[in-house]
């Protein structure tokens, strides 16, 4: 055999021979029905992710610097730039431009209610009206539950919608996973990873609830793009093209009046960040500007509903964003350094929180307590969570710390101005329920709280925790049913009536939870029936929990509240 035909056998045997190896030698690892692994960097800035290599500017958080970063192995790297203001308008919403000196990226620094690459996401934006289509706020659930998947995703290049698409800005798609209805589709939604593949779902976006306005409009009104043309004294809008707003700022001819709502029509719409919605008008033959006869829709009561994955006794762990109303109240240690959670409470406006009169007992000062809102653990602070100090605490002056009768108290945040909590995914209030509101016997409610899991707990929940409870009948709810213990008709009970099982899992509220909420829903709100209070042990069967009854202090609430 030739020289040349032993060396061409010899790499054929070679080959045979690694053909042969076992496949689990020469493939490599993947995860069954998981999504490949991709290396990017999250910007927890601006809460944006981008791909291995790519480069962005951010706005620093103090003065007018900006940062260049870029990502490098899953981390990002970042060193501050010169800037320059942009020669064109390229922020919405009242955003600052800045362009770097040596190259065209810019950046915009945006006001508070807003984020984004422009500016074009409204953080104040809870629910969506008519079809959504231009809806622009936070809200990342489908209705199964699942994360949304982020719009500019490299697995969604193929889709028909995505933002690599183009005019993807004008239809709400960028380098986010939020919820958009850019198809015209009968809801917001997205694109869900589910059963191995890319697939869209309705997202759980509520819709508003318009009360008894016909028109309203979310946080500020910036994103509102309805007909409605009438201000506040009755007066007839101008239309934004109109010849005689020629040195207006605001008007149909400006650079960037489309993307601001303005044109050839005389709606109300808010292209400056102010209060709420509003339009030019002639008044007494003088030009001027009035604010439109609208309301805010109503917001309170909404959620980012997460199915709870994990039961445990007691009840299920949750995430914040599902009750995004649900407070944290901790006092200062009076003989040593540090802090104690000490209840619940549940937020009912910016700058107001309800809870227990029960949980003030040993008389503290003001400023030795804290609330804190959007925390899922108790003792670990939340990407979003917001903290705030008391400026005063008023309790029931009819209180009986005997019988728990009137167990009420209302919390005052404090803060430099008339607005204290923002809305958010994990912040939220709950909705007060009308005086008049009676629900059926038996309908199931909820309630949550950092409370222990049993009565012999050592210590409090380190993570939210749901339970679902029934409401009981008035004749269900009396002493004889409970041991002969007073019950007043300022307290209403609720338990879980499930038979058979381990009775470790009954739901129920435990020590810990005192001044939290039990909200029931109610036209797709959840709203404030009645606030933890006292019980009998925990869990125990045919033995409800006892709550403080909202609808008989709605005017306590309100008349302390009043400035």
């Amino acid at each position: 055999m030739h020289k040349m035909e032993r060396q061409l056998l010899g790499v054929l045997l070679l080959c045979g021979a690694v053909l042969a190896l076992p496949s689990q030698e020469i493939h490599t690892r993947a995860r069954r029905g998981a999504r490949s692994f991709r290396v990017t960097c999250r910007d927890e800035k601006t809460q944006m992710t981008y791909q291995q290599h790519e480069s962005w500017l951010r706005p620093m958080l103090r003065g007018n610097r900006v940062e260049y970063c870029w990502c490098n192995s899953g981390r990002s790297q970042c060193h501050s730039v010169p800037v320059r203001g942009c020669s064109e308008p390229r922020c919405l919403n009242g955003g600052t431009c800045r362009q770097a000196l040596y190259f065209s990226d810019f950046v915009c620094q945006c006001p508070d209610g807003f984020m984004g690459k422009r500016c074009e996401v409204d953080t104040s934006a809870t629910c969506y009206k008519d079809q959504g289509i231009t809806y622009r706020g936070t809200w990342s659930t489908a209705e199964s539950g699942a994360e949304c998947v982020n719009w500019n995703s490299s697995v969604l290049a193929l889709k028909p919608y995505s933002a690599r698409r183009p005019g993807s800005f004008k239809l709400g798609l960028g380098n986010h996973n939020y919820c958009r209805n850019p198809d015209r589709d009968s809801k917001p939604w997205c694109y869900v990873f589910k059963a191995g593949m890319y697939t869209s779902e309705f997202c759980s976006t509520p819709a508003c609830s318009k009360g008894t306005n016909e028109d309203c409009y979310t946080g500020k009104g910036m994103t509102y793009r309805g007909t409605h043309s009438l201000t506040t004294s009755g007066a007839s809008c101008l239309p934004w093209n109109s010849m005689i707003l020629m040195d207006r700022s605001y008007t149909a001819w400006r650079s960037d009046s489309r993307a601001l709502g303005l044109g050839k029509h005389n709606y109300c719409r808010n292209p400056d960040g102010d209060a709420k919605p509003w339009c030019h008008v002639l008044k007494d033959r003088k030009l001027t500007w009035e604010y439109c006869d609208m309301s805010p829709c109503l917001t309170c009561g909404l959620r980012q509903y997460k199915q709870p994955q994990f039961r445990i006794t007691g009840g299920l762990f949750t995430d914040i964003s599902s009750h995004p109303w649900q407070a944290a109240i901790f006092a200062k240690n009076r003989r040593s350094e540090g802090e104690r959670f000490l209840c619940g409470g549940v937020l009912i406006s910016s700058c107001w929180v309800l809870s227990a009169a029960h949980c003030f007992e040993e008389g503290f000062a003001f400023h030795h307590l804290k609330v804190v809102l959007g925390r899922t653990y108790q003792e670990v602070p939340g990407e979003e969570e917001q903290k705030f100090e008391v400026e005063k605490y008023i309790i029931h002056k009819e209180f009986d710390y005997d019988t728990y009768d009137n167990d009420i108290a209302l919390l005052q945040l404090k803060s430099d101005s008339t607005h204290c909590a923002q809305e958010s995914s994990s912040v939220g209030t709950v909705c007060l329920p009308d005086p008049d509101l009676q629900l059926p016997d038996w309908t199931e409610c909820e309630l949550s709280g950092y409370g222990k899991h049993e009565e012999s707990s050592p210590s409090f929940s380190e993570q939210l925790k749901e339970a679902h409870v029934r409401l009981y009948p008035s004749s269900r709810c009396t002493s004889q049913h409970l041991f002969n213990k007073t019950v007043t008709n300022n307290m209403l009970c609720a338990g879980d009536t499930r038979s058979g099982g381990n009775q470790a899992n009954l739901h129920d509220a435990c020590q810990g939870d005192s001044g939290g909420p039990l909200v029931c829903e109610k036209d797709k709100h959840m709203i404030l029936v009645g606030i933890i209070s006292w019980g009998l042990g925990c869990g125990q069967k045919d033995v409800p929990g006892i709550y403080t009854k909202v609808t008989n202090y709605l005017d306590w609430i309100q008349d302390n509240m009043r400035p």
